[in-house]
């Protein structure tokens, strides 16, 4: 990352007014609601042994691609964007992309730090990302959490976690670290399950996600 990249600036910026207007679109109504189609599951014998299975499969899976679209509704307003999150180990790649080319934001870090992109050739730096989304979008979710939480594991670092499963031993229902997370339809890549829609939810935030592909590897 350039040691010249300026700090966060003070403003309202360009790219949070341009996904406020998806509060009212039938994907962010739709994602917000939750999804009404799962059909039952038929129980394995053990559901515990197989989540310990699933979770030690997913421990493995460390560099991934994911392209969906996300809905956040916070402080009584709805964003929407388009996301391509591509996660390598520790370091990550989330390009957010507002309706119809409006606005994109691009946010790269990994343990040297975190760095904003713009459509009009800025750079900002910040603490975390979660400053970054704070200040560009208006609401923040924890990044390093929600790279767990987004494959269908438990974060892991020492924050208690309540789990349900469903009737194969995956993830139904998660809170951990003050957030709740509903897992309402898997899909994935052959020989490994992962989520399609997922809903996320604190005292403060309402969010969705729809994922359209997932890839392995980068």
């Amino acid at each position: 990352m350039p040691a010249h990249a300026a700090q966060v600036p003070p403003g309202g910026p360009v790219f949070r007014r341009a996904v406020a207007a998806a509060a009212g679109s039938v994907l962010g109504a739709s994602l917000l609601a939750g999804c009404g189609m799962l059909l039952p599951q038929p129980a394995p014998p053990d559901r515990e042994a197989a989540w310990r299975a699933h979770a030690s499969d997913l421990s493995r899976f460390r560099s991934w691609t994911l392209h969906g679209n996300l809905v956040v509704r916070s402080g009584g307003e709805a964003s929407q964007v388009a996301i391509r999150w591509r996660q390598s180990h520790d370091s990550y790649f989330l390009r957010l992309t507002a309706p119809f080319g409006a606005g994109v934001l691009e946010i790269e870090g990994s343990a040297a730090g975190v760095e904003a992109r713009f459509a009009d050739g800025r750079r900002a730096r910040a603490a975390s990302p979660e400053a970054l989304l704070e200040h560009e979008i208006g609401w923040s979710m924890p990044l390093e959490a929600l790279r767990y939480w987004m494959v269908g594991a438990v974060a892991p670092g020492g924050a208690p976690a309540r789990i349900d499963l469903d009737g194969r031993g995956r993830l139904a229902h998660l809170e951990q670290a003050g957030w709740t997370i509903v897992y309402d339809r898997y899909g994935g890549l052959p020989g490994l399950a992962l989520p399609d829609r997922i809903r996320f939810s604190n005292a403060s935030i309402t969010a969705a996600v729809a994922v359209r592909r997932w890839t392995a590897g980068n």
